[in-house]
């Protein structure tokens, strides 16, 4: 008997209809959480995203090559994510199961649409469904322990990650969807009765299944419908939770790859004709950041990994830049409610203090798995402080050291070779 499966095995069809109804609403509640961030970050600068498209087709690779990269690099080979230890392990494990579970629900949708259009073409059997069969039950597992590292460590609570209600809610999700997985697949196998290579591809649901040894088909069948819709409303759950929680770095954290800069952290000049055409130097309303920018707000998930490599955080100066970066997260959720005249300054919430106690030594944007550019952020509401004369802090005393005595430390001209040896000739004027 060749191995298989029926897609919705034991599902009457009454059942698959509302299974779609309740889809297509999941999807809805996706799409409208979508939406409401995708109108914030319009009103951000343009970042002609058209020009991306224009041109010949070696143009078009050319502009949109670094980009593909990044998500390739970054984004699936998680580069960026390697090198913390258990919190590195735990995300790679819990991604690469989700990526693959996601892949193998695809592949079962896309064999479901391909039979009922003509049993000939359905692929879901044979050697392809005991490789099939055989990754998704190993990857689950990733996705469980990945998933079970991330509980852990939510009930440690590092100091530097970010904390949300919300936060237990997807890790309970993710942790049902995983385990009400194998339960299905259990009593399938339970009442579906396969044997052979056809049973032993699922190694972790076949274990399982010897916990229900003496049930009867029925008992089995009645049980795996329950448990299937179970495991089915907490898959809709998840999708349509996805922009309402910290989950939505899935969406805003690839599209920021795609977009970011090659190199982050760089202070672009102003001209003077800049200036005069748009009325102002630097960042004195969140909409004077690009879309790009806003959208790289919503891509922050409170790793800390930007709070534990700032110097200024470390020697307690008042800047984070995990703080900053959610401040003015919180400024751009109010252009839900605004009007185009109402102004929106981040520097209602930022105080000159913490933007002053940025080194500008680039740790941050080095290590953010998402390539968030903090130093660029800070550096342009720094400019508009400068250009509001609200230079203070260490900054204005060495620019004023530097005019009165032409080093930022105060030293008079008399000691400046005070630090050659005695036994050393003076240095020629």
């Amino acid at each position: 008997m060749t191995p298989t499966r029926e897609t919705f095995g034991n599902i009457s069809t009454s059942s698959q209809v509302v299974f779609y109804v309740v889809a297509v609403a999941s999807m809805a509640v996706f799409g409208y959480g979508i939406w409401r961030r995708f109108r914030l970050w319009r009103q951000g600068q343009s970042i002609s995203l058209k020009q991306l498209a224009t041109g010949t087709v070696s143009q078009i690779a050319t502009k949109i090559g670094p980009g593909l990269r990044r998500l390739l690099v970054d984004g699936l080979g998680q580069q960026r994510v390697r090198g913390r230890g258990l919190p590195s392990w735990a995300h790679g494990l819990m991604f690469a199961g989700f990526m693959m579970l996601f892949l193998g629900t695809t592949l079962l949708e896309i064999n479901h649409l391909a039979e009922m259009v003509s049993k000939n073409l359905g692929f879901h059997h044979g050697l392809y469904y005991i490789i099939y069969e055989l990754t998704l039950d190993l990857f689950g597992l990733l996705f469980i322990v990945g998933t079970s590292l991330f509980f852990a460590r939510r009930l440690w609570k590092p100091p530097s990650v970010g904390h949300r209600g919300t936060d237990w809610l997807v890790l309970i999700l993710f942790l049902a969807i995983g385990i009400t997985g194998y339960f299905v697949e259990a009593l399938r196998i339970v009442w579906q009765q396969p044997t052979g290579i056809g049973a032993q591809c699922s190694p972790v649901g076949l274990w399982l299944s010897s916990a229900f040894r003496g049930w009867t088909e029925g008992q089995a069948r009645a049980a795996h419908l329950t448990v299937w819709w179970v495991h089915a409303l907490l898959v809709f759950g998840f999708i349509a939770a996805i922009p309402f929680t910290r989950l939505f770095h899935l969406i805003a954290g690839p599209i920021n790859l795609f977009l970011s800069k090659t190199v982050l952290g760089q202070l672009k000049p102003i001209t003077l004709e800049e200036a005069e055409r748009d009325g102002r130097i630097g960042v004195s309303d969140i909409r004077h950041l690009t879309s790009q920018q806003l959208v790289s707000l919503d891509a922050c998930m409170e790793c800390g990994r930007c709070e534990d490599v700032c110097p200024a955080f470390a020697t307690q100066k008042p800047l984070s830049p995990k703080r900053v970066i959610q401040d003015l997260k919180g400024v751009m959720e109010h252009l839900a409610d605004a009007t185009p005249d109402t102004p929106l300054s981040p520097h209602d919430v930022i105080k000159p203090e913490t933007l002053w106690s940025c080194t500008a030594c680039s740790a941050c944007v080095f290590v953010c798995p998402v390539r968030i550019d903090q130093l660029t952020l800070i550096l342009d509401m720094r400019r508009h402080l400068t250009s509001e004369g609200g230079l203070s802090g260490t900054a204005a005393t060495a620019l004023r050291r530097m005019q009165s005595s032409a080093n930022p430390w105060g030293f008079p001209q008399s000691e400046r070779a005070n630090w050659v040896p005695e036994s050393t000739s003076p240095p020629p004027n």
